[in-house]
């Protein structure tokens, strides 16, 4: 789960005043900007499907509904699975104030949480896993989830990029063009690609709002919650 940066509250027109939010969809076009069009959960691709996420669901807490530091963006499928069921942060791990780069293992037939982590931090994991069910197999209709199907895709995707950069390591074109390739699912990505750094850096640095400091010199997930 790619931990984010959402930044500072955007400033009006004057680059000097903040927005002022009088109903949260005002804020997609901002969001977009700072995070880049992905589910910041489960970090599909979201372009043209984009719902605004309430950390803190607004029937739980009214004040936050417009609150520019309770927005995330989510697919579809997280928003509604995630709904209200959370009062609060507490007991769970959220990719805005956390380091969340660590915590899930990635692979073909699906995501899990990390069987080594303290035990603390796996219950965080989990809670959060659970709460958009990451790794739901099939929707409410039997048929297979669309985010499921995604990362498939993507990891295909992946594997077939890593073969083509394995032909021409030491071009930064090849780097650069890989790094283009990546459109959603930056973790599955980075995990693949764990052998390069150089890659991992411009996967990491081609989308807005990746919170750099979640990673380490090699651009590994650094393996520590605090931000």
């Amino acid at each position: 789960m790619r931990p984010v940066n959402r930044g500072n509250m955007p400033k009006q027109e004057d680059g000097v005043t903040d927005k002022v939010y009088t109903s949260y969809k005002q804020a997609k076009d901002d969001l977009k900007k700072s995070l880049g069009a992905y589910c910041s959960y489960c970090e599909m691709g979201i372009e043209n499907q984009v719902d605004i996420e309430h950390v803190i669901p607004k029937n739980h807490n009214p004040s936050l509904e417009n609150d520019w530091n309770n927005f995330l963006l989510a697919c579809k499928s997280c928003n509604i699975i995630k709904s209200d069921k959370n009062v609060s942060r507490n007991g769970y791990v959220f990719p805005d104030t956390h380091n969340t780069s660590f915590l899930y293992e990635y692979l073909i037939d699906g995501v899990s949480v990390k069987n080594d982590l303290h035990e603390v931090t796996k219950a965080l994991a989990k809670a959060t896993f659970d709460l958009v069910q990451l790794d739901r197999k099939v929707d409410t209709s039997g048929m297979t989830d669309d985010r499921k199907l995604a990362r498939n895709n993507s990891w295909e995707k992946a594997q077939e990029a890593l073969k083509d950069f394995l032909e021409l390591p030491e071009y930064d074109a090849m780097i650069r063009q890989t790094a283009r390739s990546c459109n959603g699912f930056f973790s599955m990505w980075i995990q693949i690609f764990q052998d390069y750094p150089e890659v991992k850096k411009a996967i990491l640095e081609n989308v807005n709002g990746t919170d750099m400091q979640c990673y380490d010199k090699n651009f590994n997930p650094r393996n520590d919650l605090s931000r």
